[in-house]
């Protein structure tokens, strides 16, 4: 049998379907002032701490246990905090009624291209050039018990220079930790997106951004 080999000479456009994100809001005037002038504030893993109702806050936020067995009957681990360089913003999959009371919510931000919302605002942040979004990820336990080839990498770490540590831990871990929550939080189905900045995050920052409007609807509950 003779098989023809055949290639279009049409561009293809090739997408990903995107499922909607919400950032739910307290007070009306957030939402309309996020749909009259773009602006929008951005948070940060040190604020989170400063929370104080513990379904809106998380005082091991981005805190991270990570480490594994020698082969020796012993086990070392390393204790860090995560995202210290980041802003972030915290949205939902899910608009249930729990999840709004949670965030006692009167409104929300309905994002349909959290792609091109991320991008967008990368463009106004200063010292920011990389960011990252996803899904959380529930469990029980925030310690990360590293097994066969990532373990590997951890045992041989040089863990008495602090620039190694670092640099190590970043490859093996992926930046898992700031995704990771405890199970009583998985109602909330929370989607993060995060933008990295060159200097440390301490504080949150409102910033303006009317290029992203068209890629959201306004929800009043």
């Amino acid at each position: 049998m003779n098989y023809i080999q055949s290639t279009s000479a049409f561009h293809v456009t090739w997408l990903s379907r995107l499922n909607p994100i919400y950032r739910i809001l307290s007070d009306i005037q957030y939402v309309e002032d996020f749909f009259e002038t773009g602006n929008i504030y951005l948070s940060s893993f040190k604020n989170f701490k400063k929370y104080e109702d513990e379904m809106q806050g998380d005082k091991t936020e981005g805190h991270n246990l990570v480490g594994g067995f020698d082969g020796k009957d012993s086990s070392q681990y390393v204790s860090y905090d995560g995202g210290v360089n980041a802003y972030v913003l915290c949205t939902t999959n899910s608009l249930k009624e729990n999840v709004i009371k949670n965030f006692k919510g009167v409104g929300a931000i309905k994002i349909k291209d959290s792609v091109n919302f991320g991008k967008e605002i990368a463009r106004k942040l200063s010292f920011v050039n990389t960011g990252i979004e996803g899904d959380c990820i529930y469990g029980d336990s925030k310690v990360q018990i590293l097994e066969n080839e990532q373990n590997k990498v951890f045992q041989n770490i040089d863990f008495k220079n602090p620039v190694s540590i670092k640099e190590e831990l970043s490859q093996i871990t992926l930046g898992v930790e700031m995704f990771m929550k405890h199970k009583k939080y998985e109602h909330q189905q929370e989607h993060r997106l995060l933008w990295f900045s060159e200097v440390q995050i301490n504080s949150g920052i409102i910033i303006h951004c009317p290029e992203v409007i068209k890629y959201c609807d306004k929800i009043i509950f």
